[in-house]
């Protein structure tokens, strides 16, 4: 018995035309009829077009790129009612797709041939057979790997008419003064265009901390911390100027759990 099967991919952009990127529609559906266990329900050109036929036809499984011109493959998870099991055609990186394989979550890399996508099949079936609806956490998964790709690795800041380039691994600290957020490094600072909600959000939690409502300390420059009264900390860093951060009490209590002690 075929597989209910629906594609989904979006309009043929103009990169989409050049010869080593994605196939179209039309070849994805040649690999659907050159496979037996697939039957061809139908496919969409837009992700609201999408919508309406997945929750409408039922399909078991859906082919579903994941960056496209309206709404996200993820968007549209999120939005289907009926929860059918995915098979991914994406030109993400190598780091997301090791996470998609660790994940149990099958993709297909672009420009893919009919093996590819005949492997990815029988991995598909194998996996219905076990687990019919892992929609949740794709979104889940997919959900962490779009804040993963959104963390900052750099910094800019502007003096003058030349753009200084920060790393985030080396800065010490952020400080907000006056509405003004400075960036701390070893042997000097900078002003950033960044708030400190903004740096709280899209910095890595395991690294950064916010240890008051105008700091956030990088843990890996911590050298000690010690009471200061009324439920407070002082923390010492390891700079040349040995810098102390005063650690709110609500942020001790916090960091206190993070730390284990």
């Amino acid at each position: 018995m075929p597989t209910g099967f629906y594609c989904y991919f979006p309009a043929i952009t103009l990169t989409e035309r050049r010869k080593d990127e994605a196939p179209s529609r039309e070849r994805l559906k040649s690999f659907v009829f050159g496979n037996n266990s697939l039957d061809l329900i139908d496919e969409a050109e837009n992700a609201i077009d999408a919508i309406d036929k997945i929750n409408a036809l039922k399909p078991q499984l859906i082919f579903l790129d994941i960056q496209l011109p309206d709404l996200s493959g993820l968007d549209i998870l999120k939005v289907i009612k009926h929860k059918p099991f995915v098979v991914f055609t994406t030109a993400y990186d190598q780091y997301a797709l090791n996470a998609f394989q660790n994940n149990a979550i099958d993709f297909l890399l672009k420009p893919f041939s009919q093996e590819n996508f005949n492997m990815a099949i029988d991995k598909v079936k194998e996996k219905l057979q076990l687990a019919p609806n892992m929609v949740s956490e794709m979104v889940n998964f997919l959900e962490q790997a779009r804040i993963k790709s959104n963390l900052l690795t750099r910094i800019p800041a502007k003096v003058g008419e030349k753009i200084f380039i920060l790393n985030v691994r080396d800065i010490l600290y952020f400080k907000s003064k006056d509405k003004v957020v400075f960036a701390h490094l070893k042997n000097d600072y900078y002003i950033i265009n960044y708030t400190l909600d903004e740096l709280r959000r899209r910095l890595n939690k395991e690294q950064f901390f916010r240890i008051h409502r105008s700091t956030i300390v990088n843990l890996d420059f911590v050298r000690t911390i010690e009471p200061f009264g009324g439920g407070t900390y002082l923390m010492h860093l390891k700079d040349k100027d040995k810098s102390q951060l005063q650690i709110s009490r609500i942020a001790a209590r916090e960091i206190r759990e993070k730390l284990g002690w």
